[in-house]
This record gives structure tokens, sequence and C-alpha cells, in this order.
């Protein structure tokens, strides 16, 4: 089946794309392929196609892949990929979902092996998504994400700038995260009025892992809570949790040799892990 253009499609089928929604089509079938291989799939793979759109990348997953689960959370869609698109391809299934509530563990255990994850992640959503990707990370064998520029430097920031912060550890710290190119809004329907970046991420096992991913979130977010801060302000602040005073607290930042007076985003992603093992045990 040819991939077909993301205007011709509407057009055909009377569609404007959801300005809400953040959808913004494929219109070019290389840059297509160029996502999908980079996902280096295997006959035996399962893919979790993240917003499918007008089917752009599922066209090519099918071909590469056992089995495409195609989520799209706008009904217009859906059913367009289901008349399309679907009936041609017997290996993928369109679920009209959103993505926040899908069970990666559930379907990651079904078929008995990690699954690769590919999308185009939304502006609205690309936080929230992040965090259920961490939190399911032992689904995940690869994912390939294309996102906005300026939220995939957060996530590849180093510590030191104001770019670094929450996510910028956790995802460092689960995943090895590499830049693979950008796509500017020319190859997209409509066009965007920013730069996309694609990233590639694999789970990774830390030489120095968290005692608890938990506690390691818990420390972040309560360093990153007012980030222009110093540690011994705004960790002291909430010591209390750990079931230290804020003396207590800058001790321990001491002993880690921690300099209580850096700020959140000068710690480098070994130092967070350090803290929050040594508050595990608090």
């Amino acid at each position: 089946m040819p991939f077909l253009s993301p205007k011709i499609l509407c057009r055909r089928h009377g569609l404007t794309p959801h300005k809400a929604l953040g959808q913004h089509f494929l219109l070019h079938p290389d840059q297509a392929k160029r996502l999908v291989a980079a996902l280096a799939l295997v006959p035996e793979d399962t893919v979790v196609e993240i917003g499918a759109g007008l089917g752009g990348l599922t066209l090519f997953l099918a071909a590469a892949a056992r089995q495409v689960l195609a989520l799209e959370v706008d009904p217009r869609l859906a059913e367009l990929l289901r008349t399309e698109i679907v009936a041609a391809l017997p290996n993928v299934q369109v679920l009209q979902q959103d993505v926040l509530g899908f069970d990666f563990a559930g379907l990651s255990q079904q078929v008995g092996r990690p699954l690769a994850i590919i999308g185009n992640l939304p502006y609205q959503i690309t936080s929230p998504l992040l965090f259920k990707l961490l939190d399911e990370k032992a689904a995940m064998g690869v994912m390939v994400l294309m996102m906005q520029l300026e939220v995939g430097q957060r996530l590849l920031a180093k510590p030191g700038g104001k770019e670094y912060g929450i996510l910028s550890v956790l995802m460092q710290y689960h995943f090895h995260l590499e830049r693979l190119f950008l796509l500017g809004p020319q190859n997209f329907y409509p066009a965007p009025k920013v730069e996309s970046v694609v990233l590639r991420g694999r789970p990774r096992q830390p030489e120095v892992p968290a005692a608890s991913p938990e506690g390691l979130l818990q420390v972040v977010k309560a360093a990153f809570a007012t980030r222009r801060k110093t540690l011994k302000n705004t960790l002291g602040a909430q010591a209390s949790r750990w079931q230290l005073t804020p003396e207590g607290l800058a001790a321990i930042l001491r002993d880690l040799d921690i300099d209580p007076n850096r700020r959140p985003e000068t710690l480098r992603v070994e130092e967070y892990v350090r803290l929050s093992n040594a508050l595990a045990g608090c």
C-alpha cells in the first residue's frame, strides 16, 4: 500500500487537523522510513505507535514488525485508519485510546518481550507521558520519540544550565538517550511553528543504582521545587519527610561531598542517586 499525502487524505475525508491535539502529519515518506528505521525492528517485535494520525508511520511499521498497536485518541482519525490503512494490514490493530491510559506493562507481559515505542508526542502531554514511560520502563525495549526541540534539549541537558531539570535527571538515569536528527516545520502538514527533534532511548542499568526509584523521584522533585534556591534551603525546608532536621540534611550533603550551598541544577545524575540512597536509610 503506498504512502498517501496527508493533504489528500484530509481533503478526501473532510478533515481539518485538530490544533488542540497537536496534530501535525509527516509529509514525506522518506522521513517516515527514517523514523521507523531508527527502531531497528526485527520480525518478532511488537510496536506501540503513539498518535498514529493518518498512518504515515503505520505502513512502514507493519512491514517490519510482527504486530503494531496504533493508538489514536481522535475518533475521526481512528476511523480513517481502520478504513484506509488497517483493512490492508492484518498485523495492525487500531485502538481509539489516550496513551496515558495504555497498559504498556501488560502488553509486554502478554507478548513475552519488551516493546518498541514510536510516536510524535503532542506538546500538551509530553511531560506526563514521559513520566508514564519512566514508570513502565521494564516494558520498554527501544523508543523513538519525536518532540518539540526545546523539550528534547531539556531531556539531554547537562548540569549547570537552565534547561537541566527533573526530567533531565530521571530520563538520563533510566535511559540511554541519543539525539538522532531534526525535522523542520516544512516536513509537516500543517507546518508547526517550532522545530522537532527525534530522540532514541534504550533502558539502562546504572553502575550505581538507586536503592528506590521512587525515592530518587522524591529527592529530585524536592530539590527542583524551588530551583533558584540552594540545596540547603530547598531540601532543608522539606527535611522532615526524611525524619531529619535541616541541619541533619545539610550534614548528609557534606558527608557526600556535596556543598549544601550548591543549586539543584548543578548536581549530576550520579550525585542525585547517591543522595537518594543516603536518604533512603533515614
